[in-house]
């Protein structure tokens, strides 16, 4: 049965994009993020739109800068390098992918001013880990003593999120796809974290806890789904309409330095 821990997530994204939005307006220079594209994926494209989109609501200023797909790493990194001294440049934002030649170009960005908080060293959270505890906390939800399962051991999601957690107090169990037992792990959990980026990996049937659902995926009729299944009267996070939101948000809060 639901337990009703979580709030909705787009009426919380709504109210913290509003307090955002009067925060900024009471500064006197405007945060500016830098969102540089390589190449014409469409997917990039809407990511790309979704992120201007919400700077716009809340009056942060943005700079696309696409560079075509056969770039030299020279260019990007030329581009990068003016944004990461200009002054006016809050943060500095790589839409990935970007081609395989160009991957270790991502190295150049600032850790002062990387609001994606891939790099190490860097002065920010990964957006979706950072968007998962501020939710976390406007659900009341108190880590501390919770034994939180997660499953995905990426270094933007899963490694983040375990040390925040760790940090909070939980006692944290770090799961992924090769896990033995699963099963006993997610029946032991008071809340699981599921990132694995497999449609239809956890099945929440028998989990009566609530459960975060990170992944986005792709089913076969094109309909973007998550990593979970047999949801049904169970408090599962929505796919579409859930952690997105919560990383585009936490990328809204990165750049204004919240």
């Amino acid at each position: 049965m639901k337990n009703n821990i979580f709030i909705n997530i787009k009426e919380y994204v709504a109210k913290r994009k509003r307090e955002i939005a009067a925060m900024v307006a009471q500064r006197h220079t405007k945060p500016q993020i830098a969102i540089i594209q390589v190449g014409d994926l469409e997917a990039s494209n809407r990511y790309v739109r979704n992120k201007i989109k919400d700077c716009d609501e809340v009056g942060i200023k943005t700079v696309h800068t696409k560079l075509p797909e056969n770039a030299s790493a020279s260019t990007l990194q030329n581009v990068i390098d003016d944004f990461n001294n200009d002054p006016a440049t809050t943060g500095v934002f790589v839409q990935l992918p970007v081609p395989e030649h160009l991957e270790s170009c991502i190295n150049y960005i600032s850790p002062y001013k990387d609001v994606d908080g891939l790099l190490k060293g860097s002065y920010y959270m990964p957006c979706t880990a950072k968007g998962i505890m501020r939710y976390l906390e406007a659900c009341n939800f108190d880590l501390e003593g919770k034994h939180v399962v997660i499953i995905g051991r990426s270094k933007i999601v899963g490694k983040p999120l375990a040390q925040a957690m760790t940090d909070a107090d939980a006692t944290v169990t770090l799961c992924h796809s090769r896990t033995k037992h699963l099963d006993w792990y997610t029946g032991h959990a008071d809340l699981i974290v599921c990132a694995v980026g497999k449609a239809k990996f956890l099945n929440c049937y028998p989990i009566h806890c609530p459960v975060i659902d990170v992944g986005i995926n792709f089913d076969h009729e094109g309909k973007m789904v998550g990593d979970c299944f047999n949801t049904d009267n169970r408090e599962v996070t929505p796919v579409p309409g859930g952690v997105g939101l919560l990383t585009r948000l936490g990328l809204l809060e990165n750049v204004i330095g919240e």
